[in-house]
């Protein structure tokens, strides 16, 4: 089989009809078809739950349960159920088991996770675990077992209850190396997903693979250039609502001056890249989320593109970056460097969505879950 991304066919391939086990799985006996995008699945919370003492990983030894809840559960072995809405608190660990199960095994299928954007945007940190693996939203290859997702709000109290999607996994074959496409490989022809700016990326290695993403600072349509999250809010904001929030509430504007801005310690700042994508049906991207070099402040939330985004434009759509500042204030000016992506083949090209993402139009945009700004 080709290595690359699995598209939602090859997923929905793991599952042929009949009484053998499937590759993919849920718990509750619900279809997985609903949770398919074009190169990732999305991973529903199951009814379990713990409150921990903090983050933790297994390590190679260890399985989720029981090791490990028995280490570092602040609640005690017995998983809580959950049955309706549940407010997790912002600066409080929780370990949920996902209703959804993986059989790898013989299939050299790996996998890695990541928030969804929306999730990202909304300042939570979502981490996949899985049993005697040293990193977080990491799926060994031939895999075969339950999936964890711990779940950390830092700024803002997140409402969830069974079902909701906090996390996306996307499954392929072969190793980070292989499914990524070197700059040699676009060979910077017509398929190159950034637009109008495929030369800036020439390099004499053409075997590179990370692309520099750069930071805009020009007002948006809604009239600034960034947003920072509110401290102390204390309403719970359900993630699964669409357009429910007044955006004034949980977020303050941010306005350039002189083509820079400042970045507070611990605060989390909603930003975009001047580079726009249209990325083809045999593309999907990954955002590296994190690079020392850059200074005093981090992209907070690694993430994915699927294949299609941005293709009903003819200029593209930007990326959201989601950046934390640390330490000390930092000063980030138009223009900078402000995050690394990769291309990432797919096994198979996917499919044309049935009807765009929701962010398929945005530029400087929030999570899903709030109104408009407006002026």
């Amino acid at each position: 089989m080709p290595i690359g991304i699995l598209c939602k066919q090859e997923v929905q391939e793991l599952n042929p009809a009949g009484p053998q086990p499937h590759c993919v799985s849920r718990p509750s006996s619900r279809p997985i078809d609903d949770l398919l995008n074009e190169s990732s699945l999305d991973l529903p919370l199951g009814d379990q739950y713990w409150r921990m003492k903090g983050s933790c990983r297994t390590g190679r030894k260890m399985k989720v349960s029981p090791d490990l809840i028995r280490l570092f559960s602040a609640s005690g072995e017995r998983p809580t159920s959950l049955t309706g809405d549940l407010v997790l608190e912002r600066g409080c660990v929780y370990l949920f088991k996902v209703d959804c199960t993986l059989n790898l095994a013989e299939t050299k299928i790996r996998g890695k996770a990541t928030a969804r954007s929306s999730i990202g945007r909304l300042d939570v940190l979502v981490r996949l675990l899985c049993d005697e693996t040293s990193e977080f939203d990491r799926i060994p290859p031939d895999y075969d077992g339950p999936l964890y997702v711990e779940i950390t709000p830092i700024t803002f109290n997140l409402a969830v209850r069974p079902g909701t999607c906090l996390s996306q996994l996307r499954l392929f074959r072969g190793s980070d190396r292989l499914v990524s496409i070197t700059q040699e490989e676009f060979g910077y022809e017509k398929s190159f997903p950034v637009v109008g700016d495929e030369k800036r990326f020439a390099s004499e290695d053409m075997q590179e693979v990370w692309y520099p993403f750069r930071l805009e600072l020009s007002p948006d349509t809604c009239g600034c250039s960034g947003f920072v999250a509110k401290k102390g809010t204390r309403t719970p904001i359900d993630p699964t609502k669409r357009k429910q929030y007044e955006p004034r509430e949980f977020w303050e504007r941010v306005d350039s001056k002189d083509d820079a801005i400042e970045l507070q310690p611990d605060r989390l700042y909603i930003l975009r890249s001047k580079e726009h994508l249209r990325m083809p049906e045999g593309v999907a991207l990954e955002c590296q989320a994190y690079t020392e070099t850059m200074g005093e402040w981090r992209i907070e939330y690694a993430g994915f593109a699927h294949p299609f985004f941005g293709w009903s434009r003819e200029r593209g759509s930007p990326l959201i970056f989601e950046v934390r500042g640390h330490n000390i204030p930092t000063i980030l000016t138009d223009a900078i460097p402000l995050g690394n992506v990769c291309f990432k083949r797919m096994s198979k090209p996917a499919d044309p969505p049935r009807e765009p993402s929701q962010y398929e139009d945005q530029e400087l945009k929030l999570s899903g879950c709030f109104k408009d700004w407006a002026e």
